[in-house]
C-alpha cells in the first residue's frame, strides 16, 4: 500500500489544551424539559446501555471541549490527530457499525442490520438504513460507500487509513495505481453494498465502524477541494457550522436531519485549543469549559490527588487499550541485533520511570495491551535487570553503546527522559539527548531519523491485530522503523484470517512471544485515559477507539 502521510501520533501523546478565552454564557441546557421514550436515549447500537430514565431530561444547551493543539484536518479519510479522530468519530460522521458497549464489538449503525458474511467469510453484504442523510440533506445511498472507500485508497490522497482496506478484492491493485476502480466493492441496489475480500479478515467489521468508512458525498468533496477539511460534510450527530481559526474554535451545530430520532438532546458543541492545562482545570471548575479532551496528563495528577473533590466530581477513567515504546532505529547497525535490543529493555527499570507518570501509565514489558478481551497471554515481560543488559551487549560484542534520542515536552516524555538516561547509563549505555518541536519530531522520525524515540499506540479497535500488524507488522502503517520479521508477518496473516477471536487470539499470543524475543522496541506501559469533564454532564459516555459520545448525552 502507499505510504501513509502519518497515523495519529498526536492520539498518542496525553497532552492537555484550553481555550485561551474566558467563555461567556451559560453552560446548562435549557429550562424546557421533555420525556423523550427510552429508545431515544440510547438507539440499539449505541455505546452503553444507558440510564433508566425516570425523571427529566433536559434539551438544549452546548458542550465545550478544551483541546491543547488546533486539528490537522476534520476530512475522515486524513485526520489522525486527537482532537481531529474524535471530530470525525462521534461529532460529524456516522460509519456503518458502531462499537457497542464499553468494550463490545460492532453493532449496526448508519447499516440497517450487521453485515451477511458468506461461508468462506470472503463476502459482506450490508443493507444500508433508508433514513441516513448527509448534512445536505442528499440521502445515502450504496455509491456514496464506493466512491467513499476508494478515496481512501486512492494513492494521490495518500492515506494513512488505506492499509486497513487491503483486504478487499482489487484494494492494492487500485492503489497502486494498476486499476480504474476497486473489483471488491459493487452497488447491488441503492441500499444494498456488496464486498468481496481477498481473503477472510476478522478485523473487517471493526474496519466498518472507522471514521474513514462512513460515508463522503462526492459533490461536496469536489465542491470545497481542500476545503473539505474544515467545512466538511458528514452524516454525524453534529454539523460544522463555523472554523475560526483565528478564534481557536471549531462550532458545531445539532443535525436535524439525524437519523436516530430525538439526539442529539444538546444544540452545539464547541471545540476549543491552544492553552496550559492549568488554565484548561480552572476553566472546568468555574463551568467555563465542559471537558478536558486530551485528558488529564501526568503534569496535573499530583493537582488532582490532593483534591479529593477533584477526583471524585470531575474525573473519570475511560476504557482504552494501547502501549507506548521506545522505537528503535532498524537502520542504525548496532540495533539491528536482537541481544542489543534485547539488552535496551533489560536496562529499563519500568516501575521507577512510571512513578514519574503518576498512574497515567502502566509499567509493561510486552508489546500488546493489558485488558485484551479473551487473550491468554503466554509471552513473558520484560524485566528491570542491568547485569543481564551487561552481559547481552557484550555477547554482542558491543563495548560501548552511544545512541541518540528524539523526544518533545509533550507529556510525560520531558519528565522520564532523564530518568530513563540515568537507568541506561548503569548498563553503559550513552543517550544524547535531542529535544524537539512536535513538528520537528514528527518529521525526523517519518524520515526515520535519531537511533531511539518515544511511541504510542492508541488501538481503533478492539482487536490486537489492530496494534501488532500496524506498527510491527512489514508494511504496517505505524511501521516507520524498518522492523521486519517474516514469522512475525506470517503469524499476524494467520491470525486475520480466522473467524474466531480466540483462534484469532491465540495465533496472536504466538506473535506476541516472537515479538518479545526479537524485541523491536523497548516496551514500556499500558496506556491509561483519566478525562476531566464537568459534573453538569448528564449520560457521559466514552471510549478510547473513539472519544466522548456527544449525541447522548445533555446537561444538568
Amino acid at each position: 500500500m502507499s505510504a501513509p502521510v502519518k497515523r495519529r501520533t498526536a492520539l498518542l501523546g496525553m497532552g492537555l489544551g484550553a481555550s485561551s478565552a474566558l467563555l461567556s454564557g451559560c453552560l446548562r441546557g435549557s429550562d424546557v424539559a421533555v420525556t423523550p421514550r427510552r429508545g431515544d436515549i440510547t438507539p440499539p447500537s449505541r455505546l452503553a446501555p444507558g440510564p433508566e430514565v425516570r425523571g427529566l431530561v433536559r434539551r438544549g444547551g452546548r458542550v465545550i471541549t478544551s483541546w491543547a493543539e488546533e486539528a490537522l484536518t476534520y476530512d475522515p479519510a486524513l485526520a489522525w490527530d486527537f482532537q481531529a479522530w474524535e471530530a470525525i468519530s462521534t461529532v460529524l460522521n456516522t460509519p456503518l457499525l458502531q462499537l457497542d458497549g464499553a468494550s463490545g464489538g460492532p453493532a449496526p449503525s448508519a447499516a440497517a442490520a450487521l453485515p451477511s458474511v458468506s461461508s468462506d467469510g470472503r463476502t459482506y453484504t450490508i443493507r444500508l438504513r433508508r433514513d441516513v442523510r448527509f448534512h445536505n440533506g442528499r440521502p445515502v445511498v450504496a455509491d456514496d460507500y464506493i466512491y467513499s472507500w476508494s478515496r481512501v485508497l486512492d494513492p494521490d490522497l495518500a492515506s494513512w487509513a488505506s492499509s486497513f482496506l487491503s483486504s478487499i478484492r482489487g484494494a492494492r491493485a487500485y492503489n497502486e495505481g494498476k486499476a480504474q476502480r476497486v473489483t471488491g466493492l459493487q452497488r447491488l441496489d441503492d441500499h444494498t453494498l456488496r464486498v468481496r475480500l481477498e481473503e477472510p479478515d476478522i478485523t473487517f467489521p471493526y474496519v466498518l465502524c472507522q471514521p474513514y468508512t462512513a460515508a463522503v458525498p462526492r459533490e461536496e468533496v469536489e465542491r470545497l477541494g481542500k476545503d473539505f477539511g474544515r467545512r466538511p460534510v458528514g452524516t454525524g450527530p453534529f454539523m460544522i457550522a463555523s472554523y475560526d481559526r483565528s478564534g481557536r474554535k471549531a462550532v458545531f451545530r445539532r443535525n436535524p436531519r439525524y437519523f436516530w430520532t430525538g439526539t442529539p438532546f444538546i444544540d452545539s458543541v464547541e471545540f476549543r485549543w491552544g492553552t496550559s492545562s492549568e488554565l484548561g482545570l480552572l476553566q472546568l471548575r468555574k463551568s467555563q469549559t465542559s471537558i478536558l479532551g486530551d485528558g488529564v496528563p501526568s503534569s496535573l495528577a499530583p493537582q488532582i490527588r490532593a483534591d479529593p473533590s477533584l477526583g471524585e466530581k470531575y474525573t473519570q477513567e475511560i476504557p482504552v487499550l494501547g502501549t507506548g515504546w521506545l522505537a528503535v532505529n532498524f537502520n542504525r547497525p548496532e540495533l539491528r541485533d536482537r541481544r542489543v535490543r534485547q539488552a535496551l529493555n533489560h536496562a529499563t527499570d519500568r516501575e521507577n520511570l512510571l512513578k514519574l507518570t503518576y498512574g497515567t501509565e502502566l509499567p509493561w514489558g510486552l508489546p500488546l495491551p493489558k485488558g485484551l478481551t479473551d487473550y491468554e497471554r503466554t509471552a513473558e515481560p520484560y524485566t528491570y535487570d542491568p547485569d543481564r543488559a551487561g552481559r547481552l551487549l557484550r555477547d554482542a560484542g558491543v563495548k560501548k553503546l552511544r545512541l541518540s534520542y528524539l523526544y518533545t515536552r509533550k507529556d510525560p516524555w520531558l519528565n522520564i527522559t532523564q530518568v530513563l538516561q540515568q537507568q541506561w547509563a548503569q548498563a553503559g549505555i550513552e543517550l544524547d539527548l535531542n529535544l524537539m518541536s512536535e513538528g520537528a519530531f514528527d518529521e525526523a522520525t517519518y524520515a526515520k531519523q535519531g537511533d531511539v524515540y518515544p511511541t504510542q499506540w492508541l488501538m481503533a479497535m478492539p482487536n490486537g491485530l489492530d496494534l501488532a500488524a500496524q506498527c510491527f507488522g512489514s508494511d504496517g502503517s505505524g511501521n516507520y522503523t524498518g522492523y521486519s520479521n517474516k514469522k512475525v508477518d506470517a503469524l499476524l496473516a494467520e491470525a486475520r484470517r480466522q473467524d474466531s477471536e480466540k483462534r484469532c487470539n491465540a495465533i496472536l499470543a504466538e506473535a506476541e512471544e516472537v515479538l518479545v524475543k526479537d524485541a523491536p522496541g523497548v516496551f514500556l506501559s499500558s496506556k491509561r485515559i483519566v478525562t476531566a469533564r464537568t459534573p453538569l454532564l448528564q449520560n457521559f459516555r466514552a471510549r478510547g477507539e473513539t472519544g466522548t459520545y456527544y449525541d447522548r448525552l445533555w446537561l444538568g
